[in-house]
């Protein structure tokens, strides 16, 4: 039953986190999306037909890339991405000049090295040492050869300079707000994490009781002389196993646990201490209190019906009970209720024994 709440568990944390990664990439589709059909209206307004007719083929390309995002090919989208802005920036500079203000873009795209979907954390920033030499090299390009561009007048460049800054602000900033936000989940899943081993830890898998490790924890801050711990045991175990099997056996303890956590209630810690063998720690209870309860307890599971398949089986408890002593460790303690269970077991078993601290 634990486990497979633990599966659902970390199945949820794995879909929250792809849930949140195919929206950040969409969110960097829609934006390049956006500034690439700005550029069709701008490119015709200041009539650069041709960046014009070169932006609608970058629309339709994000548009293939937004479907690959939907389907989750992360890697192929980043890569054609940074490819195609390279492309982008080498076209619109080497077309229209450097005043333009496109070759900025390949510095913007460096801060999208935070988001990696690549095995290897190393590649973005082999992406964004590429950009930043084509960046380099466009601007020696530009300086020294001084090619011939498409006519475009002071006043459009500056125009054109003043989106394309804007446009490169943007990427930066939205970089820099869903790098935050991915930090946030990153400590949500964390903590979601850190909570699924500290259940792992501290609670045994088939039953959902304290482990032994979380239970002799809790033990140890408890000394008061007021506290009463039992060691109780089915009776016969090994019969059920071996005569129905081990996972009517499961079943079996299973029911139990959950028998006895209802029983006692959530006052009493109780623990899985290994096999058939269950511990409970009671706290400010008179020990007479707690003998009466052991006894109700006992003849609960005697007269209780489990059933495993098409088989109807009872079963018997013994309990062994030691008060706390003033000094004594709980390993102390237990070993006394293990002889006091045991002396149970001599006797008859199903039954409750008392020791003396």
């Amino acid at each position: 039953m634990e486990k497979g709440r633990e599966a659902v568990n970390m199945t949820s944390i794995d879909q929250t986190e792809d849930k949140y990664v195919k929206l950040i990439y969409r969110r960097i589709i829609i934006l390049a999306s956006a500034a690439h059909f700005s550029y069709i209206v701008i490119f015709a307004l200041t009539g650069v037909y041709p960046l014009a007719v070169y932006n609608i083929a970058s629309v339709c390309f994000y548009l293939a890339m937004g479907q690959s995002v939907e389907r989750g090919y992360y890697r192929m989208a980043v890569t054609c991405v940074h490819f195609e802005v390279c492309v982008f920036a080498v076209v619109c500079t080497l077309s229209a000049g450097w005043d333009i203000g496109i070759s900025p873009y390949l510095i913007a795209m460096t801060s999208l090295t935070y988001f990696c979907p690549f095995k290897h954390k190393y590649v973005p920033y082999l992406f964004a040492g590429f950009e930043i030499c084509v960046f380099l090299a466009l601007r020696l390009y530009t300086g020294f050869a001084c090619p011939d561009f498409l006519a475009v007048s002071e006043k459009e460049a500056l125009w054109i300079l003043i989106f394309s800054i804007c446009a490169c602000f943007t990427i930066i900033l939205y970089a820099a707000v869903s790098s935050k936000l991915s930090a946030a989940v990153s400590r949500q899943e964390l903590q979601d994490e850190n909570r699924s081993l500290s259940t792992l830890a501290n609670y045994d898998q088939l039953t959902g009781l304290l482990s032994r490790h979380a239970f002799l924890k809790r033990a140890e801050h408890c000394q008061a002389s007021s506290a009463v711990l039992v060691l109780s045991d089915i009776d016969d175990f090994k019969v059920v196993n071996d005569t129905w099997g081990h996972s009517c056996g499961d079943k079996i303890l299973s029911e139990t646990a959950e028998l006895i956590r209802s029983f006692l209630g959530g006052n009493v810690d109780v623990c899985r201490w290994g096999g058939e063998e269950f511990v409970f720690l009671f706290r400010d209870t008179p020990l007479k209190d707690v003998l009466v309860k052991l006894q109700e307890l006992c003849d609960t599971v005697a007269g209780h019906t489990f059933c495993c398949d098409d088989k109807k089986l009872h079963i018997t408890m013994t309990f062994g009970v030691s008060p706390s002593g003033e000094g004594a460790s709980p390993e102390e303690i237990i070993a006394l209720a293990d002889r006091q269970m045991y002396k149970g077991k001599t006797e008859g078993k199903n039954r409750v024994v008392c020791g003396k601290s």
